[in-house]
């Protein structure tokens, strides 16, 4: 099981959400510069901050590659 974080702290004008950015952690296991994949965002109410996180959710917390190819045997012994 993967240990995915999003972290969420106060802001002076609302709320901080900081997630993994899992395009950026790719890139950072191929040849080139390292970059943080950590990536903040600020939003202003509690509202904004829910509906990024509903439309992000699979990004923020990206299904273990383990359990993903669990997924995919399974799917490949009951449909053969």
């Amino acid at each position: 099981m993967s240990q995915t974080v999003v972290k969420i702290e106060r802001a002076m004008n609302g709320f901080e959400v900081e997630m993994c950015d899992p395009a950026i952690k790719a890139t950072n296991n191929m040849d080139g510069p390292y970059r943080d994949p950590y990536v903040s965002y600020v939003f202003k109410t509690s509202a904004e901050v829910l509906a990024f996180l509903e439309e992000n959710l699979d990004k923020a917390v990206p299904m273990d590659e383990y359990e993903t190819t669990f997924n995919e045997a399974a799917t490949e012994e009951t449909d053969g």
